[in-house]
């Protein structure tokens, strides 16, 4: 196997590079890649370019710190020769140049297990794959222009769910959700008891478009209580099987940190719930989903009466 093919599989099964994710911070990023790398920024958001290696963080308001954004291996890079190699992963792997091939990363990946699922169909002339458990995606060139069957990039956005089907014009969603709004709990349940050939997917669908309006820059009257409906739409999932209560924890955490940032007047629970909900649901081998609750926790820390027992799980989260 080559050194190349060994590396990919390696971001691949786990979503980090060299140990490194968006997530662990600026500061991080530079003890393990050996430097600032180029630096990019504009307004809020801050990137770095290693070589193939690109990661970005946004500086949250009201100076709360930083927040990852992504992690991306910019593998088309290679066909323009090995000095774009991150000096970091050259000292781990050893030096090497040219395309890796998604047939060969596909042959190692199944040699050691890991799965890789087609996403949707061909666009700007690439295939993507994701890996669920390391929520990755790999794009694969698919016509002349991208060198076909290539990898031209794997990225992470962790949190991101691509088990949506539902493909609904969201201007007319978003009007049937906002009238949930008016109604009454028993009114909700009326409203959600409707044949749709996906339930699952079309109340994701819902749940996504209504939280990341909300919580956004978007003009919404009566923010409140789309506040509220938003908590309601996860707690009725649950019920309904949409959701798993560990990704509850996950979805809950994000949307009130981004709230707390922008909308601090807001009501919400407090960051002692929200936090510990998270922290319940953190299992000993810290698997990405693991850590992607500790992530979402520490976006709440700041309003923590007691930290002890977040720093000592973000410890062990930090050195997996």
């Amino acid at each position: 196997m080559s050194a190349r093919t060994r590396f990919f599989a390696d971001v691949v099964q786990t979503g980090t590079v060299l140990g490194l994710d968006a997530n662990l911070g600026p500061d991080v990023a530079a003890e393990v890649m050996g430097g600032l790398g180029g630096e990019n920024r504009g307004g809020r958001t801050y990137w770095r370019s290693y070589g193939l290696v690109e990661v970005g963080w946004y500086w949250r308001e009201r100076e709360l710190g930083w927040q990852g954004e992504h992690l991306a291996v910019q593998a088309h890079r290679l066909g323009y020769g090995d000095e774009w190699l991150d000096d970091a992963v050259a000292a781990a792997y050893g030096r090497f140049g040219g395309v890796v091939m998604f047939d060969e990363l596909a042959a190692e990946l199944g040699r050691r297990g890991v799965e890789l699922v087609a996403v949707g169909g061909v666009e700007f002339g690439h295939q993507s794959y994701w890996q669920p458990e390391a929520q990755v995606t790999v794009h694969v060139g698919v016509d002349a222009e991208f060198t076909p069957g290539s990898v031209r990039k794997i990225f992470t956005a962790f949190g991101q769910d691509l088990t949506i089907s539902f493909g609904g014009d969201h201007r007319v969603v978003w009007q049937q959700v906002k009238a949930l709004a008016s109604m009454s709990v028993e009114e909700r349940i009326r409203w959600a008891d409707r044949p749709v050939e996906d339930f699952r997917s079309w109340w994701r669908y819902c749940a996504r478009l209504l939280a990341g309006r909300v919580a956004s820059h978007d003009e919404v009257r009566e923010r409140a209580v789309f506040v509220e409906v938003a908590f309601w739409m996860w707690d009725h999932g649950v019920a309904k099987g949409v959701y798993t209560p560990k990704e509850i924890a996950y979805l809950r955490a994000r949307f009130a940190a981004r709230i707390d940032e922008l909308y601090p007047e807001l009501a919400l629970p407090s960051h002692d719930e929200l936090v510990g909900a998270c922290l319940d649901h953190v299992s000993e081998p810290m698997a990405r989903e693991d850590k992607n609750l500790v992530d979402a926790a520490r976006l709440l820390k700041h309003g923590l009466s007691d930290t002890s027992r977040f720093d000592a799980i973000y410890e062990r989260r930090a050195t997996v």
